[in-house]
């Protein structure tokens, strides 16, 4: 509605040299001096809802037609989330009077939305510092920390070519300088990541509450400890029930993010269930295939395998609940386990993490905020601390069947304008189990971000 009523107002020149076919009443009569609708829309003004007015619009000898009030009503109507209750009334009140007016304007503007391009650009940047982020470099390295500075840009697009199908694209570029090792060397990273990629290009299908995606698509699962917003090529099914629940199910390689050179085909699902509309649970699963040519480099002698690698084998299983405390107090907890076949004796197959959050971030609106506090207890086979296709802020140990992660994390995620994001947080962690491992403790880990959409 809002989009309809914001065009409208853009296009006003061709609706007022456009013939039509109105309401009974004449959308171009003066509304009388006298008319209430004169002070309400005053009011608006003044509780700035109406951009480009002033008090001298609405008084002296100048008359405003009915048709002009109704334009004066949509901007005002397209900002009443800023609206006090009062003003809320005036406006719902307005509607009735000129609904005939309003109704016109939007049957007009769909028919010229109807003949405009579906196609659209979308995209966005990130420049962000990291140091120990894959938690290789213990406590008791002398050499010193890891660290690298990484910039990404991707730039993105969707249309819809016909009813019910639409297509995305993006193209990736992610550059990484200053990378230290944290053991004395420092190079910046060739090859796939210092080059322009293909990182999604999906064609969908949507009937009512069924939508079906084949080709590189980004998927999520439950809430985030297993798979978030990453790039899977494949196919992947979503079927909606009602407000807040879903059942998604598909089947695809997980290296379309380019991390690996051989294929790593997985099966994953998800299952949403919206209990109410402040508590959300999730159910996922992801298994990998069975192929031995896969393999992960391991810090620890496999017996299993006679091997200082091991196969990158998962078949995780998570299960969490998303609940909003209060209005600026959330709560986030997730399990995982590990169940694939064949993996290490020592393997540590279980997992959670959880995030407590305060504040009302929103990404459109300058000087909102969240705060947020983690805790992760992860085994060094409960989730893939390798190609981190999850969504925590840390690998989750340092590397696939490696140490693991136990610890905390705080940090801070402000809106420095519109689309302009700032994220700072820190992590003190320690290996899933000290004596097994030999080492106490991870140093410390950081991470800035500055990110920008468009």
């Amino acid at each position: 509605m809002k989009k309809k009523l914001l065009l409208t107002l853009l296009t006003t020149g061709i609706l007022l040299n456009t013939p039509a076919a109105f309401a009974a009443e004449n959308p171009f009569s003066s509304v009388p001096k006298d008319h209430w609708a004169y002070s309400a829309v005053e009011k608006l003004v003044q509780d700035g809802l109406v951009d480009g007015y002033g008090d001298a619009d609405f008084r002296g000898e100048k008359f405003i037609t009915r048709y002009e009030m109704a334009q004066i009503l949509a901007k005002a109507m397209s900002n009443q989330e800023k609206a006090s209750t009062d003003d809320k009334n005036l406006i719902e009140k307005l509607e009735k009077e000129y609904s005939n007016e309003l109704d016109s304007m939007n049957i007009r503007i769909s028919n010229i939305e109807n003949k405009l391009s579906s196609f659209k650009w979308f995209g966005d940047a990130r420049i962000r510092y990291q140091r120990n982020y894959n938690n290789n470099i213990h406590q008791d390295n002398d050499s010193g920390n890891s660290s690298r500075l990484q910039e990404r840009l991707r730039l993105g697009f969707y249309g819809t070519p016909a009813p019910h199908l639409s297509v995305t694209g993006r193209l990736k570029m992610e550059n990484t300088n200053n990378n230290n090792d944290g053991w004395g060397n420092t190079h910046d990273d060739s090859g796939q990541h210092n080059s322009a990629y293909m990182d999604l290009l999906a064609l969908s299908w949507q009937q009512k509450d069924t939508t079906v995606s084949v080709g590189r698509q980004e998927v999520s699962i439950g809430q985030g400890i297993i798979w978030w917003e990453n790039p899977v090529d494949g196919i992947y099914v979503t079927q909606k029930f009602g407000k807040n629940s879903s059942l998604s199910a598909g089947w695809g390689d997980l290296t379309a993010e380019n991390w690996k050179d051989k294929s790593m085909n997985a099966f994953l699902a998800n299952l949403k269930v919206g209990i109410d509309d402040k508590t959300s649970t999730t159910l996922g699963y992801l298994s990998t295939g069975k192929s031995k040519n896969n393999t992960v480099d391991l810090t620890h002698y496999d017996s299993i395998h006679d091997s200082w690698t091991a196969p990158y084998k998962l078949k995780q299983i998570s299960y969490g609940i998303n609940r909003q405390l209060f209005p600026k107090l959330n709560l986030l907890v997730e399990g995982v386990t590990n169940r694939a076949s064949d993996l290490p004796s020592n393997a540590q197959k279980n997992g959670w993490w959880s995030r407590l959050t305060y504040g009302k971030q929103d990404w459109s609106k300058a000087n909102t905020y969240n705060i947020y506090a983690d805790y992760l207890s992860l085994g060094n086979w409960s989730t893939d601390s390798t190609g981190w296709g999850h969504i925590l802020n840390t690998a989750g140990g340092n590397g696939l069947g490696c140490d693991g992660e136990k610890g905390f994390g705080i940090g801070v995620s402000y809106m420095l304008a519109a689309n302009t994001n700032l994220d700072v947080n820190f992590y003190k962690l320690r290996p899933y189990d000290s004596n097994y491992s030999g080492f106490s403790n991870y140093k410390n880990s950081y991470n800035v971000s500055l990110a920008f959409s468009f």
